[in-house]
């Protein structure tokens, strides 16, 4: 004998549960575009500090393993060393005795500027880092501060001390907080 269905046998969803599940879907999908462009930042932010800490890290290597000084310093132009603390239209790693690129001079590297809607800048005097063959980068410690345009990422500093060693914070080098232009 074939048994019909009745409407004891149907599966499915009630209105009132099909508008909870609309509402709650809703809910999640605005709040998840509202916090896309944060999680987009913050990962920009992280890659922008983790390549520069690699870059800090394959120059001193490099003077080390060269024997000889090795520069790094921010740029405008691609060819040579900026004068100002502001790192943001990228950087140039070179090797050098005196300090200064001089034309006939390799280099060793040229940085992009940071990620899109990221700013880095030193925060203190020193607009280069200058790598000694035993790995030091003498003079006085550096701080790096990188800052996302309208605060979407939380700020990073990389604090460079005089034997050549970064570290990345989440405060600047003192434990105070990070304070964004």
């Amino acid at each position: 004998m074939v048994r019909h269905p009745s409407l004891h046998d149907q599966h499915g969803f009630t209105l009132a549960e099909l508008l909870v599940t609309l509402s709650v879907s809703m809910i999640l999908g605005i709040g998840t575009a509202e916090f896309a462009p944060r999680i987009i930042q913050d990962s920009r932010m992280v890659t922008t500090v983790n390549e520069f800490v690699t870059i800090l890290n394959r120059a001193r290597s490099q003077a080390i393993k060269r024997g000889r000084r090795v520069v790094l310093c921010p740029t405008r132009d691609n060819t040579t060393c900026g004068h100002s603390l502001d790192w943001q239209n990228g950087w140039l790693l070179f090797e050098s005795d005196n300090r200064e690129r001089e034309p006939d001079e390799p280099l060793l590297r040229i940085g992009q500027p940071p990620g899109d809607g990221i700013h880095m800048y030193a925060s203190n005097s020193r607009k280069r880092i200058v790598y000694q063959p035993t790995g030091t980068s003498g003079g006085s410690n550096s701080t790096f501060t990188f800052c996302s345009r309208k605060n979407q990422a939380k700020p990073r500093v990389i604090c460079l001390s005089n034997t050549g060693r970064p570290r990345v914070s989440r405060t600047r080098c003192d434990g105070k907080p990070i304070i964004c232009p």
